[in-house]
This record gives C-alpha cells, structure tokens and sequence, in this order.
C-alpha cells in the first residue's frame, strides 16, 4: 500500500488516538505530521507567510497550510509517487486497502489529486471523459471543490503545490486556486471512502470566522488576478461548458 500521513497537533492527543485507532482497524500505519501556526513569532510569519499585512489567513490555516506543506515536501525529497493524506478527525466510509493498493501499482506522471470525500461545495463534472480511472476505482474530475481532510496526491502535484506555496499563500484545501496556476488537475472518487464527522469541531473554523468574508473574498481575488491570462481563458471556457452541459441535461430531464 502506498505511504499515509496524518495532519495532527502535538496538542490535540484525542484526536491523535482517534484517527490511529481508526487507521489500525486496517493495518495501516500513519506518519504524523503537525504545524501549530499559533506557536510562531510575529518575524517567523513575515518569513513563512507571503505578504502577511494584507494576508487573511488565520494563525490556525497557515499551520495546516505548513502541516501539508512538510507533507508535499517530504514526498519529493524521499520520491514517493502517491500518497494519502488524512486529517485527525476523520472516519473511513469503506474498507481503504483496495484503492491503496490499487495506487501502489499506479503509474503517473500528471500533477493530480485523487480526493476521497464529497462535500456540497463540489461540482462534479460526470462524464467518462473527464474521469480517471484507478484499478475498479473511477475519478470525476471536479472544480470549485474544499476540504482537505482525505485525499491522494502524486509527487508532481505535491512538488508543484510545495513551490507554490513557499512562503504561503493560501489554505491547504484552495483546489480551485492549485488548479486555476496549472498546478494541478483535481478529482473526487465516485464511492466516497472519507467522511468528516458533524460532530466533530473544525479547529480552523473557529479562527476563519474571525475575519470578514469580504476581506478574505478580496484578497484572494487579488491573487487570482496575478495569474497569467492564458490560463484564466482556459479555467472559464471549461466553466462555462460544464454550466450549459448542465442546463442541457436539466432541460432533457424535465421533457422527459
């Protein structure tokens, strides 16, 4: 199976237990890995932030940005080719081994991640033409997708997201931003094997509500605007084809 890792603080020690217990129930055995953005100096942030005055970002998202960050990184320094990348409060759906060891044996060389969860901000493009298929295991590809908490990467798609955001730009789960640079290609699983707990709080959420929407929405629409004009043409053209494929399924479904 391929290598797995585990977004977890030193200090969260419940949620430490909870996400082993859950790996050992199928024989897997996780790296830990864990940034506290709120233990780093004010001069530490100019260094690991980029362009932190303006930069929305909590102290909170800027250690899980560095936590997946440390991941990506040690991927291509030991060159794994995939990965599986959990965060400490998640419950598997379905028995993992099956797509690990259908992504042991997997080859690419195309910077893509492999999400294993769904969630409402997903637009999920179902056509076999857009979709990747793994072992038995088929991917849609998907835009305007969130959430990192399962998922699998390849080297390249690591090693692309690790320039990217050194120092850090944005949140660890921005797809749409990774993808809008040519960074990378994304997909959801259509059998979801990750699932994130209602109950359980999000640590993060609770920093991100401290800053306004709107300041954040600006920002980030600063950033997008320093991508090259090539690539934003291309983003909206394959937006606007899955928008009116969509309207046209829905008209043929109401005639029918």
């Amino acid at each position: 199976m391929i290598k797995t890792y585990v977004i977890n603080l030193p200090r969260s020690k419940e949620r430490r237990e909870d996400i082993l217990s859950e790996c050992a129930k199928f024989n897997i055995v996780p790296e830990i890995i864990g940034v506290d953005g709120k233990k780093f100096t004010e001069t530490e942030l100019r260094e690991l932030v980029y362009d932190l005055d303006r930069n929305p970002l909590s102290r909170s998202e800027v250690g899980c940005a560095l936590s997946h960050r440390t991941v990506y990184a040690d991927m291509v320094k030991k060159d794994i080719p995939f990965a599986l990348i959990l965060e400490d409060d998640i419950v598997f759906k379905f028995d993992p081994r099956p797509i690990l060891k259908e992504f042991s044996k997997h080859s690419s060389d195309e910077p893509i991640v492999y999400l294993l969860h769904k969630d409402e901000s997903q637009h999920i493009v179902k056509s076999r033409i857009n979709s990747i298929l793994v072992g038995d295991f088929r991917f849609f590809q998907i835009f305007r997708g969130w959430s990192a908490y399962g998922y699998i990467l390849s080297k390249k798609a690591a090693a692309n997201i690790l320039h990217y955001q050194t120092p850090v730009k944005v949140m660890a789960d921005y797809w749409e931003m990774f993808e809008i640079n040519d960074l990378i290609r994304y997909y959801v699983c259509e059998k979801e094997i990750v699932a994130h707990p209602s109950e359980h709080d999000s640590i993060l959420e609770d920093d991100r509500n401290l800053t306004s929407r709107i300041v954040r929405k600006k920002y980030f629409q600063h950033l997008r605007r320093q991508v090259a004009f090539r690539t934003r043409v291309k983003n909206y053209f394959f937006l606007r084809r899955y928008v009116l494929r969509r309207s046209f399924l829905k008209l043929i479904g109401r005639w029918l």
